[in-house]
């Protein structure tokens, strides 16, 4: 027969397994993925010191050591999406997080300001709506990028189909094709450098397009709901006067709003490949 001293010695280092285990479960890394897509085709990744700042809100706010991952792909970034291999995303790819939101369950947390749109630039007068370019090309990303797929879905708005994309990688060729009269029309999106000195070139905005968020941040379902609500509201307290200036500037947002999901989730339709 077992004594009752064995029992209790027994008893006590089972619950000291089970509070381990506990403890160890809450330790765990979460997974935090980062979108960046602020380079040109062929850069180099910044580096992972350059996050140090937005790593160490996500730490504090979920109470537990977080794993960062950089990536420009847009390709990989939907391969961990899909394969629930990320805790939390912050993305520059909002169709991307768009359709997570409405294709993969995951949860949203937070938008990135300010707003950016698609920008049409010309040689011509500004025009109240995109009917007058049907049947034209447009020099503008390729829609497999987030540019490309805003500009062609402000011309599907107005046109349909009746417009043909004359795509490239660079955001300077698509100015230089519209400065050279190789297109009279071009399409960049509102965060593009080479919007810079186009008034030098005699080229002109004709016309904004909708306003969508700068960045969205979401979770997969693998992040408690607990940490998904502290986290947006660690983000949505940074302050670009004050300590959070740093996390914000390295992800390229002057703040975050825990509003916006109704938007965003519309948004995965209207950027939807056709």
């Amino acid at each position: 027969m077992v004594s009752n001293a064995l029992r209790r010695t027994l008893f006590a280092c089972a619950l000291c397994l089970c509070v381990f285990s506990i403890n160890a479960s809450n330790a765990a890394g979460l997974r935090l993925v980062i979108h960046d897509d602020s380079g040109n085709e062929g850069d180099a990744l910044p580096l992972p010191s350059r996050f140090a700042a937005i790593k160490q809100v996500v730490e504090t706010a979920a109470g537990r050591p977080v794993e960062l991952l950089v990536t420009r792909d847009r390709v990989r970034v939907r391969d961990l999406m899909e394969r629930n291999m990320g805790d939390l995303f912050i993305v520059d790819g909002i169709d991307l997080a768009a359709r997570a939101l409405t294709g993969l369950g995951f949860n949203f947390v937070a938008t990135g300001r300010p707003d950016v749109n698609s920008l049409f630039i010309a040689k011509s007068a500004p025009i109240e709506n995109l009917k007058q370019l049907a049947g034209k090309a447009v020099a503008m990303p390729p829609t497999d990028a987030l540019g490309g797929k805003m500009c062609a879905a402000e011309l599907r708005d107005f046109v349909g189909t009746q417009f043909t994309p004359r795509p490239s990688r660079e955001y300077s060729a698509v100015v230089w094709a519209v400065e050279n009269n190789v297109e009279s029309v071009g399409c960049i999106p509102s965060y593009a450098r080479a919007l810079e000195g186009l008034e030098a070139k005699k080229l002109k905005v004709v016309y904004e397009g909708r306003m969508v968020p700068a960045k969205a941040v979401v979770s997969s379902l693998t992040l408690r709901d607990s940490e998904r609500k502290a986290i947006a509201r660690a983000l949505s307290a940074l302050d670009d006067e004050g300590a959070g200036k740093a996390a914000l500037k390295s992800i390229r947002v002057t703040g975050f709003t825990e509003g916006g999901e109704t938007r965003l989730r519309s948004l995965a339709g209207w950027l939807k490949d056709r």
